[in-house]
């Protein structure tokens, strides 16, 4: 009988261990962090990276176009100034929500290759590099959230 009150104090810092513990826990799983708030330009950003990438890599089928233009869909179209496929490709791969401009620089000329009117507000920015027609070409593919006008 002697040892429970020892016991009892034991159990009871263990239980208060464990509480503080859980909360910890709790706090650091669960409470948004700063980065929270930028969840929806993070998806912007990596939208963009995305669909630029896939259109970079991906050959065309003819296999003499694929060879001259590096086995590149986006080398192809931007050589060749076909813009109204870059459009019609980024309007099907893109939600209907987001909103974007494509401008493209190339020796001493820039471009904007699809031209949407940019809002005031958050606009996100993705850039992408491509050989093409023998030049290269910095693309700067800007991202936003709303509707597109047709």
């Amino acid at each position: 009988m002697k040892n429970t009150k020892g016991q009892m104090h034991v159990l009871e810092v263990l239980l208060v261990a464990t509480l503080f513990t859980s909360t910890v826990n709790v706090a650091v799983n669960v409470l948004p962090t700063s980065d929270a708030n930028n969840v929806d330009e993070y998806e912007l950003y990596f939208s963009g990276l995305e669909i630029l990438e896939v259109l970079d890599d991906w050959a065309p089928s003819d296999a003499s176009i694929a060879e001259t233009h590096h086995d590149s869909t986006l080398s192809w179209w931007l050589a060749t100034e076909n813009f109204v496929s870059i459009k019609q490709y980024l309007d099907a791969g893109l939600s209907s929500s987001i909103s974007y401009r494509l401008e493209g620089t190339h020796g001493s000329a820039s471009e904007i290759i699809v031209d949407r009117i940019v809002p005031e507000g958050s606009v996100s920015q993705t850039f992408r590099i491509v050989w093409a027609g023998g030049e290269l070409w910095e693309l700067n593919l800007q991202l936003w959230y709303g509707y597109r006008e047709l």
